[in-house]
């Protein structure tokens, strides 16, 4: 399918570990706790249909038409036009209004300066009306195997199985999900993101599968769960890996019967969502180690994407931090700044254990607190291991260059965090359980 210009998206986090979002086309979207709804909201003080978003020529309006009110800034609103990066609530929904592509018009696109060989501008290829964009993917890079990863992504997106995709933490697995759903016949139902690794093993299942009104203590509703929101669109289950033992043969009839059962409920309840799963762990040692399930994973694995770390594709590092440079310059409201030859250099030599997430907190970094119209290597010098310039570190078992690449990436973000575990493991967009497991791995103590 073609994307329309600047497609709009509506956005929600529905819980800790829970987030929605659904295109806008054409088409009326109705907004609600009504399984008739569009963008599915489970909670009671959201009317059945709430409010209706509509489209007159390229403009987007929201009307409400219900008893609780909808609120832009604690003002109650029944009519309003919306415009890019505007957010209204509902209920205790926050809900983000957005438009692809407005950003980056807005700014000059940013340089290499002193050394650069290659022009690494972002571009907006739209030469080929007949297939998604590099631009609506969201994947950048020209790499063989960037290139070679988005054949694949349009390949499996016309088909509806089951989809796993392994990369390491940061490189881009759930852009990879998005690019499928986008480029699918389903890319104007809901795109539901589920982390298994975010949300307490307790309330996982009442997530997933939702609840009736007393089925354990402080179910005063139903409530619909993940899978019931996903209706019509796709469900990305991340960190799938983290999912408990006892509730994946619930997520293999899910997967082989289309039909879910809430949590105190008997009735079952047919659900059409397209399954896409991630992970960082290596599922089939799982499987040997009997901590996940053979026949899920058989299931979930018809199958698999890998996605590159960016050490294994240094000529598209320059080309995405070009492209955060933009982004993060507007958000920020100043120019975009250069980028020096050495700072450049610099860049594609580090071996981003954090990949691309990491990449995009360095640029962060690196904006908001540079000085000049460019930015040079003293403003990436965190990058560098605290011992850089010193002999290398000698043990037992030296770290490799990753290693301590990753070692360097968990300090700075821990010290960033002031110390808190959870939202250091959230920022690294890993697991806790993972968090843990480095720190041991690595003797990194910190005070509790």
């Amino acid at each position: 399918m073609i994307p329309a210009e600047n497609p709009a998206i509506l956005s929600v986090s529905i819980s800790n570990g829970m987030r929605v979002e659904i295109r806008l086309g054409l088409k009326e979207i109705r907004i609600g706790r009504s399984k008739e709804a569009d963008l599915l909201l489970p909670d009671p003080s959201v009317s059945r249909l709430h409010a209706r978003i509509f489209r007159v020529g390229n403009q987007y309006f929201l009307s409400d038409s219900s008893k609780n009110g909808t609120f832009v800034e604690d003002k109650r609103i029944s009519q309003m036009h919306l415009e890019g990066g505007v957010e209204f609530r509902i209920g205790p929904y926050q809900i983000h209004f957005s438009r692809e592509g407005k950003s980056q018009s807005t700014s000059e696109p940013p340089t290499v300066v002193s050394g650069a060989t290659q022009d690494h501008t972002p571009r907006d290829d739209r030469r080929a009306p007949q297939s998604t964009s590099l631009t609506t993917l969201g994947i950048i890079g020209q790499s063989v195997a960037i290139n070679k990863l988005i054949k694949n992504v349009r390949r499996v997106a016309v088909s509806d199985f089951p989809v796993l995709i392994e990369g390491e933490t940061g490189s881009g697995k759930e852009l990879v999900s998005r690019g499928i759903h986008d480029s699918s016949a389903r890319r104007d139902g809901p795109f539901v993101v589920v982390n298994c690794g975010a949300i307490s093993p307790e309330l996982i299942e009442s997530e997933l599968f939702g609840h009736e009104k007393g089925a354990f203590t402080g179910a005063t509703a139903q409530r619909r769960g993940a899978f019931e929101i996903a209706h019509n669109g796709t469900i990305f289950l991340d960190e799938i890996g983290e999912l408990p033992l006892r509730l994946q043969p619930k997520l293999l009839r899910v997967l082989e019967q289309k039909e879910i059962k809430r949590v105190g409920g008997n009735e079952p309840i047919l659900v059409d969502a397209r399954v896409l799963a991630a992970t960082n762990r290596n599922l089939k040692k799982e499987v040997s180690e009997k901590n996940f399930r053979d026949d899920l994973y058989y299931r979930i694995s018809t199958i698999t994407l890998l996605v590159p770390p960016l050490r294994e594709r240094r000529e598209d590092i320059l080309p995405i931090a070009m492209h955060f440079l933009i982004d993060v310059a507007s958000r920020a409201n100043r120019p975009v700044p250069e980028l020096s030859g050495p700072a450049s250099e610099l860049l594609s030599s580090h071996d981003w254990p954090g990949n691309v997430r990491e990449l995009r907190n360095a640029i962060q970094r690196a904006v908001v607190m540079g000085e000049g119209p460019a930015l040079g290597p003293r403003d990436f010098a965190f990058l560098l291991p605290a011992d850089s310039g010193s002999p290398a570190h000698v043990s037992s078992q030296p770290l490799s260059r990753w290693e301590q690449s990753e070692k360097t990436n968990i300090l700075t973000e821990l010290s960033r965090q002031k110390g808190n575990k959870t939202r250091t493991a959230r920022e690294l967009g890993i697991a806790k359980s993972t968090l843990f497991e480095k720190l041991k791995k690595y003797g990194i103590r910190t005070p509790e």
